[in-house]
């Protein structure tokens, strides 16, 4: 159970709301003059069976106990959750000392670098570990620069010399720079390595990365994850090449020397992965910089790889997964007074640099810094090194290899943003494989224009599975629509949820923006579309799903969403962006998501029909005549959602 359920569990909504209105018993529910606007005649309702509210006057709006206090009080998500938590006894993460834990990393990750950079100044072993970086190229003002060090051998200098500032073990083995052994005893985790220090993209200290200088242990370790420190979030040498970025777009190596070389040899644009295949969150990162300001072009994104290493990889060659490339595509498209825009056409172009035969980039760069320059220049679209990669590494003499090769190209296709060159790819796909097009997209579950073809793949937009929910009918709508029922999770809004985090496409605004409250009334993903299928935050009844959706309408990317969210609704987020969804196209995606749109819609009307059921049962004769237009127009919009 969230805390959010915790809260609703403890709480009922008529304590809360009856702290501001003089409600009154009516039938099923409690009626009284609604508090956000003036009238005479109480249109406002409470419903204890379902712990909701709604005004069905001038407000037309509703929510559970958590929307009524954020409204009432003018209070954010996050102000709102303190208020409610402290009332229905429930114990909050205390953030002031997330930060406190933070910054004490921060802290001394700074005085471990101070210290591995004077052990590098240093005679004896020091003068050996300048004499390796020298040899590798590296001249003083570099090494200088990236404030390169040097980690003792002895397992102690470190920790003493930590614990002479004032930190504890404890706060060390947080950090990352100690680690505790089986008897209970604390050592240096890094021992007579070359110390590599790693900046985030916001320029803080959040790790290091240590090379052996001998045969013992991994040649290369880095610090363990913490609340600072995670590879699949940073990338090496970006606090340091956002500027070159924006403005030449950006090359991504795999190693710490090939980043330092290639910014020692001018190439300011280059940044590391650390060893690893690029992350949907390092993807997220470098969408938000490749794009130049106030231009529209998307800009370059080129990853450098050895062909050879790149093919023993990922299947995705370089990227983590298909994610990592439906990562890079939303952009932000611009604003307009206090809205801002979304497309995914301009995604930036993606290529992969295919480096001779045993030579890393820094090797190259040293050697001729022409020739780097030509290998960036003439790097190949992704989706063509991936038909190199897997044509040469699997045997499609045999069914088997050809499904092999069929199975790691299609979410790769599905993840290509235009329709016209995912077609280009799957028919360039079924002739590499010598087989009809019927039998690919038999084979990859791929609909055709009427449809689904391959049904029992449950891949087609009405098909029932785990995370795209289907047509619920009616009898078991009637027992599960109750928006505040006491449930986890909301399957039909994480699906839709799940949709426009991966497609910002479908959150163009209207073109009313916002209401006269600030709230963002509503997102339709083109104008064509018409009216039939926007997705408004009524729709949500769940307030994390809610908060998420209003916050993403303001975020440009992932990262600043995250930034903007409370430590509950992160989870929240991260739960969402893990939720699988089946391959498909942008023209599947799209009926999906209309599909989807219009199921929460039909779900939202039928909620509001049984709240005026429960409304008028006890109203007067002059009451229900007073509502009769707005119990038409009620009715008309359902039997036109039911009409689609």
């Amino acid at each position: 159970m969230t805390v959010i359920d915790d809260i609703k569990g403890r709480l009922d909504i008529l304590d809360v709301v009856s702290r501001y209105a003089n409600l009154q018993r009516s039938g099923r529910s409690y009626k009284a003059n609604c508090p956000f606007h003036t009238e005479r005649t109480p249109s406002f309702h409470v419903f204890p069976e379902r712990q909701s509210w709604r005004c069905f006057g001038a407000c037309a709006t509703g929510g559970d106990l958590f929307s009524f206090l954020m409204r009432i009080e003018n209070l954010e998500f996050g102000e709102a959750l303190k208020v409610l938590a402290q009332q229905a006894g429930v114990t909050l993460p205390e953030k002031r000392e997330r930060k406190d834990e933070n910054d004490a990393i921060y802290s001394i990750n700074e005085a471990s670098r101070e210290f591995f950079s004077g052990l590098l100044s240093s005679g004896g072993r020091g003068a050996d570990a300048r004499a390796y970086l020298l040899e590798r190229g590296l001249e003083q003002g570099t090494i200088e620069r990236f404030q390169l060090g040097l980690s003792p051998s002895d397992g102690e200098s470190l920790r003493r010399h930590l614990a002479s500032k004032g930190y504890t073990q404890e706060q060390m083995a947080l950090a990352g720079v100690v680690t505790q052994g089986r008897n209970g005893s604390y050592r240096d985790l890094f021992r007579s390595r070359l110390m590599f220090p790693i900046w985030d993209a916001e320029g803080r200290l959040a790790g290091f990365g240590g090379r052996a200088l001998d045969d013992s242990g991994p040649k290369y370790l880095n610090s363990p994850r913490s609340p600072a420190f995670d590879k699949g979030r940073i990338l090496y040498a970006m606090h340091l090449a956002k500027d070159a970025v924006r403005e030449r777009g950006i090359v991504i190596v795999e190693g710490y020397m090939d980043a330092i070389v290639a910014h020692q040899g001018g190439f300011s644009n280059v940044v590391a992965s650390m060893g690893t295949a690029l992350t949907q969150h390092q993807a997220s990162l470098v969408r938000g910089l490749v794009r130049k300001p106030g231009s529209s072009d998307p800009g370059d994104v080129i990853l450098a790889l050895d062909p050879d290493d790149a093919g023993n990889k990922a299947t995705s060659g370089g990227l983590e997964s298909e994610s990592s490339l439906n990562a890079l595509q939303t952009v932000f498209k611009g604003r307009v007074g206090r809205t801002n825009f979304y497309e995914r056409p301009d995604s930036p172009s993606f290529r992969v640099a295919l480096l001779p035969h045993g030579k890393d980039p820094d090797e190259i760069i040293l050697e001729s810094p022409e020739e780097w320059t030509r290998l960036v220049a003439n790097a190949v679209p992704f989706m063509d090194y991936l038909f190199a990669v897997y044509s040469s590494s699997e045997d499609l003499s045999t069914p088997q290899g050809k499904s092999r090769v069929a199975d790691k190209f299609k979410l790769f296709i599905a993840a290509t943003p235009d329709p016209f060159e995912q077609d280009h790819y799957f028919q360039r796909l079924a002739a590499l494989l010598e087989v009809s097009d019927a039998t690919l997209r038999a084979s990859l579950g791929r609909p055709g224009p009427g449809g689904p073809s391959n049904r029992d793949r449950s891949t087609g937009p009405n098909r029932t599975t785990r995370s795209q929910p289907g047509r619920v009918d009616r009898q078991d709508q009637d027992t599960t629509a109750t928006p505040f029922a006491r449930m986890d999770h909301d399957p039909l809004e994480e699906y839709c949820m799940a949709l426009i985090l991966r497609d910002s496409e479908f959150l163009h605004p209207d073109g009313h923006g916002k209401n006269g409250s600030g709230e963002t009334e509503s997102a339709g993903f083109t104008e064509e579309a018409g009216d039939a299928y926007k997705l408004r935050l009524e729709y949500f009844q769940r307030v994390d799903n809610r908060d998420v959706f209003t916050n993403w309408i303001r975020c440009s990317t992932l990262d600043t969403l995250r930034d903007s969210l409370d430590e509950e609704l992160k989870e929240h987020l991260e739960h969402l962006l893990t939720k699988f969804l089946p391959p498909s196209d942008r023209k599947q995606r799209e009926a999906a998501f209309k599909d989807c749109v219009r199921r929460l819609e039909e779900r939202y009307l039928r909620d509001l029909k049984r709240e005026e059921g429960m409304r008028l049962s006890e109203a007067t004769v002059e009451e229900v005549e007073e509502q009769g237009q707005e119990i038409l127009q009620l009715n008309e919009r359902l039997k036109k959602v039911y009409g689609r």
